[in-house]
């Protein structure tokens, strides 16, 4: 079963050569990648390419010197809310650049966990995970990937979320890597903006899902993939000195001049 693009031509362009002129000019922007690192998982945006498109394209330039197999793609669910998480059934996905398998492995190994009653629709329309497909194409054509749609953002499933794919890449032969999309404040001024996402950039840093949860709960900071940061963040603590860097921070006022309201963007990585 193919999963049809549903948002080419809107949220990103719908031509292979209009999104690849636009990723080779972000690519050759951005800063020179540290080749010693080893990624365990990176945090990207999903909003329009006019508006995160290049601190997306920052994020995946800083892990491309390495050799990822697949991608297990946290994001969250914008259609509903009222399960845990579940697995994209679909065994391909469509993107202007070509498309990119299923990792059957890794769904099946992650089935006997997930809800997978919800209605289709849910992973047909879910943009959170699509506008990560055509990066994904671009930097790791031969990549395979497994998105898990998390729609209970909580610690209690983000912790059951964290064990499960610890246990995962731990043992795997293969590279797997963990691909958390999320979004940070929404229509904030942008003076707001930038002190309630510097306090998700500062937990993430830290690696410490607890303070960021905490934050979020006080309506302190905002992340609509929050249950994805706090799964990765998990997962980091099991491994024996994991690090964290922010690599990109901006928001939706720098592209369209508008500071009145916002949308916070960042991209950030663990490394082991």
């Amino acid at each position: 079963m193919l999963r049809k693009t549903a948002h080419a031509g809107t949220f990103y362009p719908r031509f292979a050569d209009q999104i690849t002129s636009l990723l080779v000019k972000w690519t050759d922007e951005a800063p020179a990648a540290n080749h010693s690192e080893r990624c365990l998982g990176l945090l990207l945006p999903h909003a329009g390419y006019i508006y995160s498109g290049k601190c997306a394209t920052w994020g995946m330039a800083s892990i491309a010197h390495e050799n990822v197999d697949s991608f297990i793609i946290l994001h969250p669910s914008h259609q509903g809310m009222h399960f845990d998480f579940s697995l994209s059934p679909y065994l391909e996905y469509e993107t202007p650049l070509g498309n990119l398998a299923l990792d059957a492995d890794l769904y099946k190994a992650l089935s006997p966990c997930a809800q997978q009653s919800i209605a289709l629709d849910y992973h047909a329309l879910e943009h959170s995970m699509e506008i990560q497909l055509p990066l994904i194409r671009y930097f790791f054509p031969e990549a395979k990937i497994c998105p898990v749609m998390i729609g209970n953002q909580i610690p209690a499933v983000a912790s059951d979320l964290a064990a499960t794919l610890y246990d995962l890449v731990y043992r795997s032969a293969r590279r797997i890597m963990i691909l958390v999309s999320s979004d940070l404040s929404h229509y904030h001024p942008a003076k707001r903006a930038e002190e309630m996402d510097q306090k998700v950039a500062r937990h993430f840093l830290a690696l410490d899902a607890g303070a960021l949860w905490k934050d979020d709960q006080h309506g302190q900071l905002e992340a609509c993939g929050i249950g994805g940061i706090m799964s990765l963040l998990m997962m980091a603590q099991r491994y024996t000195s994991p690090t964290a860097r922010v690599i990109h921070y901006t928001h939706s006022g720098e592209s369209s001049g508008n500071n009145s309201q916002v949308v916070g963007y960042l991209a950030a990585k663990v490394n082991l």
